[in-house]
């Protein structure tokens, strides 16, 4: 594949659909209302051989879909994708005629009618659609596996595999901050695992705020820092009246925020 290949695929469903979607946002904005489909494909979704440019871009797609959805929220501007199988030019030079018939656009128009009328109440969300059938896709994640820090290696992540893989009683994330959560609350489990001895040697909360530390970093905080503009100091003892073991800072005035090791100069909570 040539450069000119990828540059040219992404450029025509990539930014054409931002092209497009720049074009009306500010005036949805205004409105106080928006409804936008995006066509993706199950080449982004599943992989296609041969067609690397193509499936990278409607991926992207639905990762655009899924973050205007969020920006469009305050102001009822809903944004959902659509992942069709329909007999169209391009298909019709690879499908039997009579396929084509069986998939025509006509059985995908209405589930785009209903996704822009003021009464749907999805925005973010993942559809596959063709020949009268219509279904809702969503993430599913293992109930994996919390290494301490310590103890993680390429061994031990060998040996506990099918624990990591098995998607026995799995669940359906719908955010990043589901994994912040989750992660938090394995250490803390992890942590209590340890004997009580070995428990005292280092605090359980230098993890939980370091994973703290690591998601504010990434800027997945903004939208709270503004909401929020405070300062938080957080003192660690390991029992009702005992001595302070250490001291944290969560920042929440300035940029995307930060969390520190040690006692605010001025805390407001």
């Amino acid at each position: 594949m040539s450069e000119l290949d990828w540059d040219l695929i992404v450029k025509v469903h990539m930014k054409g659909t931002f092209s497009v979607t720049r074009a009306a946002w500010n005036i949805m904005r205004e409105k106080n209302y928006g409804r936008i489909i995006n066509t993706g494909s199950s080449s982004g979704l599943f992989g296609s051989f041969g067609q690397v440019n193509y499936a990278a871009a409607k991926m992207a797609m639905h990762g655009f879909t899924q973050s205007l959805a969020k920006e469009g929220a305050k102001r009822n501007i809903k944004v959902n994708t659509i992942v069709p199988i329909a007999g169209t030019r391009m298909t019709e030079t690879v499908m039997p005629k009579e396929l084509i018939q069986a998939l025509k656009p006509d059985y995908v128009a209405p589930l785009v009618a209903y996704l822009s009328h003021d009464e749907c109440p999805e925005s973010g969300q993942l559809y596959e659609v063709g020949a009268g059938f219509i279904a809702k896709l969503r993430w599913e994640r293992t109930k994996g596996h919390q290494f301490r820090p310590a103890d993680l290696t390429t061994e031990s992540i060998k040996s506990n595999w099918s624990k990591i893989v098995d998607f026995t009683d799995a669940d359906h994330p719908a955010s990043a901050d589901e994994l912040l959560t989750k992660v938090m609350g394995k250490l803390q489990e992890a942590e209590e695992e340890k004997p009580q001895a070995a428990a005292a040697s280092s605090l359980k909360s230098d993890a939980i705020f370091g994973m703290m530390s690591t998601y504010l970093s990434q800027g997945n905080g903004k939208a709270q820092v503004s909401k929020v503009a405070a300062v938080f100091g957080f003192d660690i003892i390991l029992k009702k009246g005992g001595k302070v073991e250490g001291s944290f800072t969560i920042d929440l005035k300035n940029g995307q925020g930060n969390c520190v090791r040690g006692k605010p100069e001025k805390a407001d909570a």
